[in-house]
Parts: C-alpha cells; structure tokens; sequence
C-alpha cells in the first residue's frame, strides 16, 4: 500500500502537504493547481504525498467532469421547456405531467448543487483524514492512483 507504509508513520510536514492538497476541493477549478504543485515538487520526497496529491487531482478532476454532465443536462432540461412549450396548448394545461419540463430545470440545478457539496465534503474529509494521518482512498481513484504510482515505485526498487 502506497498511503502509508506500516513500518513508518507520515512526517507532520507530509500530512499537511497530502491535507492541503485535499482541502483544495474547496474551490473546484482553481483548486487543481494546489495538487499539481504538491505532486511535482514532492513526487520524489515522499510515496504519501505524491500518492495523495495525485489522489485530490484525481478527484478535482472527476468533480470538474461531473459539473460539466450536470450543466449538459440543465441545459437539457431548458430544451424540454421550449419543446413541451410548444405543444402545450390552453385546453390541455390542467394535466399535471405537462408541468414536469417546466420543474425539470430546477430539480437538476438542486441536483447539482447538492452533488457539488457533496464532493467538497468528501474532500474535506479526505484532508481531515490524512491530516490526522490515517489511511484515506477516494472510491475508486485511490485505487487507479495506487495502480499508477505502483510500476513507478517497483522499478525505483531494481
């Protein structure tokens, strides 16, 4: 395991390094530069730091994609007013499924606002955790973070 070996604990200096590159999900775009940072002045110092700070740009990046699927469909959503728009007539607007396109915008815009908190939380809670230096995996990047930084760390062996 790359986050923390068991012979040897993080240096205060490396947790604050791997916390702060998680903490800097607080600002989604401008927040991957923190990240980028750590990882290339650290990547040689320190197995931890670099597996975290690749770790949060990881995740950064999958937030930043997840906004970008978000916002396609709110605006998908708007495309569904004007059609739905179109075909209503005034003797047919008493059904309530007519209104569901004119609501759509505002569930997806909720969606998203609650998606993107919920992965600044995630991400704080990554930086709590490695702070306090404990094991921490973002679900599913830390494991292809772990895969990537592997084949580095073997052939530094031989």
């Amino acid at each position: 395991m790359i986050s923390n070996s068991a012979s040897s604990s993080p240096t205060q200096d490396e947790r604050v390094m791997a916390a702060l590159s998680h903490v800097t999900a607080i600002l989604p775009f401008m927040g991957m530069l923190a990240p980028i940072i750590i990882w290339v002045t650290q990547r040689e110092k320190s197995k931890y730091v670099a597996f975290h700070a690749l770790q949060a740009l990881g995740y950064q990046l999958s937030m930043i994609l997840a906004w970008l699927v978000g916002m396609a469909c709110y605006m998908v959503s708007f495309i569904f007013i004007f059609l739905s728009a179109a075909f209503t007539t005034s003797s047919n607007t008493a059904q309530p499924f007519l209104m569901l396109p004119f609501i759509a915008p505002f569930a997806v815009f909720g969606i998203i606002i609650i998606g993107g908190l919920a992965f600044i939380v995630y991400g704080l809670v990554g930086a709590v955790l490695t702070f306090q230096g404990k094991s921490f995996r973002y679900i599913l990047i830390g494991n292809w973070v772990e895969r990537f930084l592997q084949p580095k760390a073997d052939a530094a062996k031989n």
